[in-house]
């Protein structure tokens, strides 16, 4: 019979930690960033994704998804949202975002900067949004939104990559 010290290696360990930490800060970062109001409704600056953009190079897609998916229940968990079609937007672009980042990282990581990746992000999570929104509210009326807020994915992919190539030691 194995004992528990046996299942568990100080690189795993070390592994849980760091999710456990990264899951926090994103957690924290999703609260935070839930609570400003911004002057444009349904406008966030997206900064969670900064942690998705400093994991790309140290870990797999398992574990910056589920870094994603912690951040996402838990922190609409503490702000209320949880199962909200806010929370259903969040998650449904989150997610493509996340994905379209991860894919990005792994085929273009020697031809694109964090801000490259970062703007891949952005616009992908605001093109998803949007699309959901139109089947939440069910009227097309919500594509109307789209370009603005492809645009705004400009600004706010730019600053979030910016500040990933700040943050991240692979990207300097």
């Amino acid at each position: 019979m194995p004992l528990p010290d046996d299942k568990f290696s100080i690189i795993s360990l070390r592994k849980c930690a760091h999710f456990a930490l990264f899951a926090v800060f994103a957690i924290g970062i999703h609260a935070v960033e839930s609570l400003v109001t911004l002057p444009i409704p349904w406008v966030r600056p997206g900064l969670t994704h900064i942690v998705t953009l400093v994991m790309l190079p140290f870990y797999g897609t398992k574990f910056i998804l589920g870094v994603f998916l912690v951040r996402v229940f838990v922190g609409s968990a503490l702000v209320g949202k949880l199962f909200s079609p806010g929370f259903l937007l969040a998650l449904g672009g989150g997610t493509a975002a996340t994905i379209s980042m991860i894919v990005a990282w792994r085929f273009g990581k020697t031809r694109l900067s964090f801000l490259g990746i970062s703007l891949i992000g952005a616009w992908v999570h605001n093109l998803v949004q949007v699309i959901l929104a139109t089947f939440i509210i069910q009227h097309l009326s919500v594509l109307v939104l789209l370009p603005f807020f492809l645009f705004l994915s400009l600004f706010t992919g730019t600053i979030n990559g910016l500040l990933a190539n700040k943050i991240s030691p692979e990207r300097t």
